[in-house]
């Protein structure tokens, strides 16, 4: 009878895949043995060995666990990963196969796409998990929730990469890539700013006061990063800037509708409110 080996399958990829002796014959009774001829050095923590479907053998961390019908006819060494075969008989013919798990290790996230900085409804960006070792399972996070597709954000086939196209504000926040096998888990992270804005321009105050009191305007809006407010009174005389317009003892030249506009240095976008004040007489 023969024994016929194949090139070991295996979930990860590395620089030299490991080679097996073969084909091998073998004698009715007799035994073989399956051996690596360049066994990587540490050897990984999972290895199992296969006829066509059939486990024969698995080892966890040293622990070898052997599948019917092969008790007292195998056995494994877990130092080298040879696998010996007794008491040959004519169906032991055919293809044996090795595969080997490899802790995961050195997780992280790159960022391709738009050039930096990401601005909402314009750029596109993907995320790519980076991982040595074989993976079983890879999960993206986001913000501590699972990250599911939707109609711009996409996966590859694999789960390696997430594609957004395009960003909008909701996407900035904490991205995690968690991979994981039977015997070690990784986990990668990167935070993702999307620019936005300026949105939702409002002006708070008093909208009269009395001749001599203090006006009081403030302007907020929702942008990333913050914007910049400038103020402007009846259209034409610029006032001042900053978020907050403040003038101690108003006069009745005071009285008029108040401008206020934001404008966000990365998206280039401005957007205005108007806010109408009267000075009264006492």
């Amino acid at each position: 009878m023969a024994g016929v080996v194949e090139h070991p399958s295996r979930l990860c990829s590395c620089q030299n895949d490991p080679i097996l002796n073969g084909p091998l014959n073998g004698a009715v009774g007799g035994s073989v043995a399956f051996t690596l001829i360049n066994p990587p050095s540490p050897l990984p923590k999972v290895l199992s060995w296969a006829f066509g479907n059939a486990t024969i053998c698995t080892s966890v961390n040293g622990e070898v666990t052997i599948q019917q019908p092969y008790l007292g006819r195998v056995s494994l060494d877990t130092s080298t990963a040879t696998l010996e075969l007794r008491n040959l008989i004519l169906s032991d013919t055919g293809k044996y196969m090795l595969t080997t798990i490899e802790r995961v290790s050195d997780a992280a996230i790159t960022i391709a796409g738009s050039p930096d900085p990401l601005i909402a409804g314009k750029s596109s960006v993907s995320l790519t998990c980076e991982v040595k070792g074989s993976i079983t399972t890879r999960t993206w996070m986001k913000n501590g929730e699972t990250l599911t597709p939707s109609n711009r954000i996409t996966f590859s086939d694999d789960n390696r990469t997430v594609s957004i196209s395009p960003v909008q504000r909701e996407d900035r926040g904490a991205y995690k890539c968690q991979v994981s096998n039977p015997v070690s888990n990784a986990e990668g992270s990167k935070t993702l700013i999307v620019n936005y804005g300026p949105e939702a321009v409002a002006i708070k105050g008093q909208g009269a006061v009395e001749f001599g009191q203090q006006i009081h305007l403030s302007c907020s809006a929702e942008s990333v990063p913050d914007c910049t407010y400038t103020w402007t009174l009846n259209g034409t005389n610029e006032t001042g800037t900053g978020a907050s317009f403040i003038k101690e003892n108003s006069v009745y030249e005071d009285s008029g509708i108040y401008t206020c506009t934001a404008s966000n240095s990365i998206t280039k976008l401005t957007i205005k409110a108007d806010f109408q004040l009267s000075v009264k007489g006492t």
